[in-house]
């Protein structure tokens, strides 16, 4: 078949081609999936800085999170920085502070970089995990602490999350892969936990919504009763007889 109309230019088809797979390249990185989830947002926000390129993640910690912490902590290796370190803290996927101790950061330096091609799993699925584990051995907690860092065994990144109870008491630790999502140690409790007798704040539900649920339950049966108890005192005094709601010292 003849294309009467197409003229082959040795000088413009090249550069033409050259345009193309640049084009083509940009398109592709700018599609590549970036680090989705509370504590990966961290790191995103970490390669926009001047320091992004020289430095590397390799901790990422969260305290109290009812499920998940309000800001992350992160730690980088930056042998920009002095003391070859600093530390990062980021809320709702933005910067809120940072510093980079002169003396740097404590055994920072024998800490492997994390590899991000690796972090498929942050902590909302880690959580996930954690409280059916609860769940089902029956094991109520009101927050959790987060740590990913590499296992030294493994070389892999692996969540190590910590729950505890009301009073900040440690109740147990679990061990998740942040690559597979595999428990990488099943839930173990403390020896406290073990040795103490049943709390009456325990839940049968186990976990934290199971606390929660109990909690909005709990809140929702004291505002029908009060209500009820209001509707039956105008009852009472309008009749004579109280037929709805508690009696006043019930």
């Amino acid at each position: 078949m003849a294309f009467p109309n197409f003229h082959w230019n040795h000088a413009g088809f090249w550069p033409m081609l050259t345009a193309m797979f640049r084009t083509v390249a940009i398109l592709a990185a700018a599609a590549a999936p970036a680090l989705a989830g509370p504590a990966f947002s961290g790191i995103e926000a970490i390669r926009s800085q001047p320091y992004g390129e020289s430095a590397r993640a390799v901790e990422i910690l969260g305290e109290r999170g009812a499920p998940q912490p309000r800001e992350w902590t992160i730690l980088l290796a930056d042998p920009k920085a002095r003391g070859g370190a600093r530390e990062v803290t980021v809320a709702d996927g933005q910067i809120v502070a940072e510093r980079a101790p002169l003396r740097g950061l404590p055994d920072i330096s024998g800490l492997v970089p994390l590899d991000t091609t690796k972090l498929t799993f942050d902590s909302d699925k880690a959580f996930r995990i954690a409280q059916d584990e609860a769940t089902k051995r029956q094991i109520g907690f009101h927050w959790l602490d987060y740590s990913l860092r590499n296992d030294p065994a493994s070389a892999e990144p692996v969540w190590t999350v910590g729950l505890f109870d009301h009073m900040g008491a440690s109740i147990g630790t679990i061990r998740i892969s942040a690559s597979t999502g595999a428990i990488t140690r099943p839930l173990r409790t403390s020896a406290r936990r073990e040795s103490a007798p049943p709390s009456r704040l325990s839940r049968p539900l186990g976990g934290v919504v199971g606390t929660v649920v109990s909690s909005v339950e709990r809140a929702a049966k004291i505002t029908a009763n009060s209500t009820l108890r209001v509707v039956g005192t105008v009852q009472e005094t309008l009749v004579g007889e109280r037929t709805i709601g508690p009696k006043e010292d019930e």
